[in-house]
């Protein structure tokens, strides 16, 4: 009896060891896997991990991400300067951060009235803590600005955030629905939204872009994609950033279409900011959504 329940309990043993072992392999090999991001090399030669393409809206007012943004910026010489700061007080040098989409450092700015939005990319001074950029706002009040960076020794996102102020009277918001635009002899459309999209659910939108004319055209690559969109809400709790899951063209056309995964966080106004590249200049189009 005793002999017979060994070899069963071997048995099971050598089962649940199979079992685990071919689990094993199936888990990723990487911290981008276990977040279903992608490694790859950009035209720099240069690996990138951890690449974000996340379709999720982040609510900076539920999420506290353990960094801060110090900003300094002179509205005379429109140059500014930006600082990353751990909240243990270690600031984040060039080298500790990694590429995702290209840069190092996505610098995105939008002003009260999500009228102006601006996706900058800081270069580094020396091996100090500060990092440069350019900012030419079109309006006046409060711009809120969000910093995406990867720290190497992680391979997380991590989001900074603060606000930057522009002397004046601040323009107000207005929204109607809109899903076409027209910008720079380019028209762009948006396609799959309904015509009530609800709250907590996802869609997959298409990016259609032509000539004003409905005319072919072909889009320069813009940090590695056709595209970009950057979603606000109307009381700017926070934001999307999406890219491209496919691009989408027949035999006999070279107009752009392009498959985004939007979720929508909750009810009220949406602003949509899609950007292209062409002829070595960057386009900004944008569209509303109304949530019930």
């Amino acid at each position: 009896m005793k002999s017979r329940q060994s070899r069963l309990a071997i048995l099971i043993i050598t089962l649940l060891f199979i079992i685990f072992y071919f689990l094993m392999r199936f888990i990723p090999n990487s911290e981008c896997g276990f977040l279903h991001y992608e490694e790859k090399i950009n035209k720099n030669g240069v690996a990138e991990f951890c690449a974000t393409n996340s379709a999720g809206f982040i609510d900076l007012t539920k999420l506290d991400f353990p960094i801060d943004l110090i900003i300094d910026w002179d509205p005379i010489s429109f140059k500014g300067e930006i600082s990353l700061r751990m909240k243990g007080g270690h600031f984040l040098l060039p080298h500790e951060l990694i590429y995702t989409h290209t840069k190092k450092i996505h610098l995105l700015l939008i002003d009260e009235s999500l009228s102006d939005y601006h996706h900058l990319h800081p270069d580094f001074v020396d091996l100090n803590n500060k990092y440069t950029f350019d900012f030419r706002p079109k309006n006046s009040g409060h711009y809120s600005v969000y910093a995406e960076i990867v720290p190497r020794r992680t391979k997380r996102q991590l989001i900074a955030s603060n606000q930057l102020n522009v002397e004046g009277i601040p323009s107000s918001q207005n929204f109607n629905t809109r899903y076409l635009d027209l910008k720079k002899d380019l028209k762009f459309e948006l396609i799959g939204i309904p015509d009530r999209p609800k709250a907590k659910k996802d869609y997959k939108i298409s990016l259609n872009i032509t000539g004003v004319n409905g005319t072919n055209i072909e889009l320069e690559e813009i940090m590695g994609a056709k595209a970009h969109m950057v979603v606000f809400d109307s009381n700017l709790k926070g934001y999307a950033h999406m890219h491209p899951l496919s691009i989408n063209s027949t035999e006999d056309s070279n107009n752009e279409e392009l498959q985004f995964l939007f979720n929508v966080p909750d009810t009220g106004w949406f602003r949509l900011f899609a950007q292209v590249q062409k002829n070595g200049e960057a386009v900004y189009a944008h569209f509303d959504i109304k949530v019930e």
